[in-house]
């Protein structure tokens, strides 16, 4: 089976990720095939990876572990998920987005990834044990869609072999409702139990109006929980995504931040749904202009 590999335009490098083992993904139409099993080298090797400053503090360390899986939950799971992994790129580490074919370019460019060091896998469908096979070792992070199912048997294999060979997995929107596209039992979290669960509890956007406006920046409230270390809760406040398109901390203390009294909800008809999240985004209407 081919599985489609989606590279942005004249972001190939020669000495990218290359081949996925049984099944031939070829790069973008047009442009020839991309050999992944031969890489030259995976960017940051088994150091922590590295994140962006604003959400160092969601974390035990200070940068990604290699070789654990985290998830990321709520609306804007997949702008946070994006975040996480833009500083990889950015410093010469490999990126690829499975099962991700909403994710645009335009939206991974405004994070400050690297395009240079991105690919997308739209649709691994029936092949996304294979697909991930050949990826780990080969990449530095794999965001994974919560859609995508393992068989148990996968998983637990693909689990041992991303502690083996470094690669961080992030998991974006995984529900607990079964579905599962692979063969046998599954996982109905997900392909993987995550180390860490970064989950978006509130989040509200700004500058639409009655009719009006248009939206600029999301106030987000993030909390991380996990395993071990990451087993007491860690909060920040985020603009997820800012008026500039970045994420940025919202200043002040967590417990003195003020969320709007007023928010739109979904059952009054404003409400913008996060297609990666469980759940809506709430809407802070601004005043209408006299006039």
């Amino acid at each position: 089976m081919a599985v489609q590999l989606r590279r942005a335009a004249g972001a190939l490098d020669p000495a990218g990720p290359r081949g996925v083992g049984a099944s031939d993904i070829a790069g973008p139409r047009g442009v020839g095939a991309l050999d992944i099993a031969h890489a030259a080298d995976i960017g940051h090797s088994k150091r922590l990876l590295p994140v962006a400053d604003e959400l160092a503090s969601l974390l035990t360390q200070p940068g990604l572990v290699p070789g654990t899986v985290l998830a990321a939950h709520g609306p804007g799971a997949l702008t946070l998920a994006t975040a996480l992994a833009a500083e990889v790129s950015r410093t010469g580490g490999w990126v690829t987005a499975v099962g991700l074919g909403r994710m645009g370019v335009s939206a991974v460019t405004e994070r400050g990834a690297s395009l240079d060091r991105w690919a997308f896998v739209d649709e691994p469908g029936s092949a996304a044990a294979e697909v991930l096979n050949a990826l780990i070792g080969n990449v530095d992070v794999i965001l994974l869609a919560g859609g995508v199912r393992l068989a148990a048997a996968h998983s637990r294999r693909l689990r041992t072999r991303l502690r083996e060979r470094g690669t961080v997995v992030i998991e974006v929107g995984a529900s607990n409702t079964a579905g599962a596209r692979g063969v046998g039992a599954s996982n109905p979290a997900g392909a993987f139990s995550p180390d860490v669960t970064m989950t978006v509890e509130r989040a509200a956007w700004t500058g639409l109006g009655h009719g009006h406006g248009r939206l600029r920046e999301r106030r987000a409230e993030v909390v991380a929980a996990g395993r071990g270390a990451a087993s007491l809760p860690r909060r920040a406040v985020l603009w997820l995504p800012d008026a500039n398109g970045h994420i940025t901390a919202v200043r002040g203390a967590i417990d003195t931040v003020s969320w709007p009294a007023q928010v739109v909800s979904a059952q009054n008809g404003i409400s913008i749904a996060d297609a990666s999240g469980s759940g809506n985004d709430a809407v802070v209407p601004l005043q209408r202009r006299a006039g």
